[in-house]
Parts: structure tokens; C-alpha cells; sequence
């Protein structure tokens, strides 16, 4: 059993939890644009591609549990390239394929 001295970690390889997820200008307006905008200045795509990736292209989101805090999730894709931290407590989030 889990308890709250227990750190935080990613769920190991092939235990994933993951959702879905597609922005929309209706929807989600500032996570929308915040996306438009790094694909503009970062990858160098047009507002018009842009916009159509983001609204036609789901994240992967992994969820994570932090013991007696609660539910949260992950962009999935970066987590290998990352030291993620748990919006909590602060605490760095162990990976246990390592």
C-alpha cells in the first residue's frame, strides 16, 4: 500500500494511464493558442497550420496519483527527456525505468 512518505513516480513502462486530449479555440482557449504560438515561433508554421495541427492533433496525457494530494497528468512525450516535478509538493518525480 501506497502511503504519503512514499515518493511520487512515473508509472513504469507498459503501465502507462494516458487520456486523450485536442485543444480548441472554444474549449480550451489559452492552452489553444499558447500551442499555435510555439508552433509558429519554434517550428516555423503558418498560423493556419498550426492552428489545424493543434485542433486536429490529441496529446497524450499520463495521469499520475499523488498519495493524499490527488489526480494530475503529463504531457506523455516529453517525460523521458525531462525531470518532471510534482505540481503538490514540489518534489521531483522519480522515474522506476531507471
Amino acid at each position: 500500500m501506497t502511503n504519503k512518505s512514499q515518493p511520487t513516480s512515473i508509472n513504469p513502462s507498459g503501465t502507462e494511464e494516458t487520456i486523450q486530449v485536442i485543444l480548441s479555440k472554444e474549449k480550451t482557449p489559452r492552452a489553444f493558442e499558447l500551442k499555435v504560438l510555439e508552433l509558429i515561433n519554434i517550428c516555423g508554421m503558418s498560423r493556419e497550420e498550426a492552428e489545424n495541427n493543434v485542433s486536429t492533433t490529441p496529446f497524450e496525457i499520463e495521469l499520475m496519483y499523488s498519495y493524499n494530494l490527488g489526480l494530475w497528468g503529463i504531457e506523455s512525450e516529453p517525460l523521458d527527456s525531462i525531470e518532471p516535478f510534482c505540481p503538490f509538493s514540489g518534489v521531483q518525480i522519480e522515474n522506476s525505468d531507471y
